[in-house]
């Protein structure tokens, strides 16, 4: 079940009507029960691969808690980790792994083609594998406790706002909400409305009319460098909108039912160098890879080359978190060697001209998407000098379509940059009156059913 569907907003509905009336213990069963029809509605079997993931973490976070032996506390976590990364690379690495070694056998001469291995992957797999790791992991070290209800630790895997697509939470974030007796809040139910309707409006407005133009650059055969900077910007506000818009809807999906997931975005265009836009994009999986692989590798308490190797190895990981293919992998090293010489220069210098910051991290941002976009980045920009072109007149009109579609974005953005600074608030006193907020709500609405595309399409992180 996707989120721009009718189905998904019957069964919102449906639940919340009866939800309010319930006790807690209830109130989770009800919303296991969503979870799982929202996850298993187009393909059943899925819910028992959700089901089985929660069974091993369930059990392994138990056994941690209550073994005292530390070689057998270290053989349950082993055993829930790798069986998650197991399933994962089976699903997501296995065809890609075939496909390279077939590759180099044919290189060598040993095979006459290569063989490419087609395997479905389920979708949120790797949203889900990674946050119950981090819950077996928080268990082991000692952050948080292994729970005994199963429903509670079933929900906190599988809550069906955040199950597809992030964020990627804790279980003394998510979990401990989730065993709390919630309470119907006014507040709560008007900025989870307001949340959902922008992020359809950045979906269905922003990141969908956006797209037709970065989807017809990516497709052509030979397109111009001129044609990939316009493709670049255009899947910069496309991505940004998608990710963002499906991060807004989760959240405000889920504050309908009194639970607050993490923000995930914080006006990452903004950033004046790539650390600061790696805190604000994609917070989540960021905070993850850093606790969960960086630290543990030893981060950056040894000597420069190590941490530098450390960083590497964490974006390398990164890149292939979000798919099996090389662009994948170039985009998290491209990623991984511009912090490193950010590091390196923060490091000799004491000042830094904020401006300038601020349009080459944007640059630099936008050479990332490039790669993270065009499977084979280094075949297009070879050919772009000589390729296929549009004249100027042409070229300003979709650079003006891509501009004016982000500007909702920029503008909301920049908003909260100035209330941040002016009131060292990270929220915006303006939309709290509910009287402006209900006509920004009428808006956005009225903007849905006018501007929408034609073309629609999954939430890009769908695919990862």
């Amino acid at each position: 079940m996707i989120f721009q569907s009718y189905e998904y907003i019957s069964l919102l509905i449906f639940v919340l009507v009866i939800f309010w009336f319930l006790s807690r213990k209830i109130q989770n069963i009800i919303l296991l029960i969503a979870s799982y029809i929202f996850y298993g509605y187009i393909t059943p079997w899925l819910v028992f691969l959700l089901l089985s993931y929660t069974l091993v973490n369930y059990f392994s976070a138990l056994k941690i808690q209550n073994t005292k032996s530390q070689k057998n506390r270290k053989l349950f976590l082993a055993f829930s980790i790798f069986s998650g990364l197991f399933v994962l690379g089976a699903f997501k690495y296995f065809g890609f792994f075939i496909e390279n070694f077939t590759d180099l056998l044919a290189y060598f001469g040993f095979l006459d083609s290569k063989m490419t291995l087609q395997i479905f992957l389920p979708v949120g797999i790797s949203f889900y594998t990674f946050q119950t790791i981090s819950y077996v992991f928080d268990v082991y070290k000692g952050k948080t406790k292994a729970r005994k209800s199963i429903i509670d630790v079933s929900l906190f895997i599988g809550f069906f706002p955040q199950l597809i697509a992030g964020p990627i939470e804790r279980a003394n974030s998510l979990l401990t909400q989730i065993e709390k007796q919630k309470h119907f809040k006014i507040k709560n139910f008007n900025d989870g409305i307001f949340l959902i309707i922008w992020g359809f409006f950045k979906k269905l407005v922003i990141a969908d009319n956006v797209a037709i133009i970065s989807d017809k650059i990516f497709l052509l055969q030979d397109p111009h460098f001129s044609l990939l900077v316009l493709a670049s910007l255009a899947f910069g506000v496309q991505i940004f909108a998608d990710f963002s818009g499906y991060t807004d809807i989760a959240r405000g999906s889920a504050k309908l039912f009194g639970i607050n997931l993490s923000s995930n975005f914080n006006n990452p265009y903004f950033s004046r160098s790539m650390i600061e836009f790696w805190r604000r994009w994609h917070i989540t999986l960021s905070i993850w890879f850093r606790d969960y692989v960086y630290i543990p590798l030893g981060g950056s308490k040894r000597s420069n080359a190590k941490t530098y190797l450390n960083i590497l190895i964490t974006f390398i990981l990164t890149g292939l978190w979000h798919g099996a293919a090389w662009n994948f992998v170039f985009w998290g090293l491209y990623n991984g060697i511009i912090i490193i010489l950010t590091r390196i220069y923060l490091s000799k210098t004491n000042f830094r001209i904020n401006a300038l910051g601020f349009m080459l991290t944007f640059c630099f941002i936008h050479i990332g998407w490039f790669i993270f976009r065009s499977e084979n980045f280094y075949l297009s920009l070879l050919s772009s000098f000589s390729g296929i072109s549009i004249d100027f007149k042409n070229f300003i009109y979709l650079f003006m379509q891509v501009l004016i579609f982000s500007l909702p974005l920029y503008i909301f953005g920049a908003y909260q940059v100035i209330i941040t600074k002016k009131n060292n608030l990270h929220r915006l006193g303006f939309f709290d009156n509910l009287y402006i907020k209900s006509i920004i709500v009428m808006f956005l609405y009225l903007g849905i059913l006018i501007l929408r595309s034609n073309s629609t399409s999954d939430f890009i992180y769908f695919k990862f």
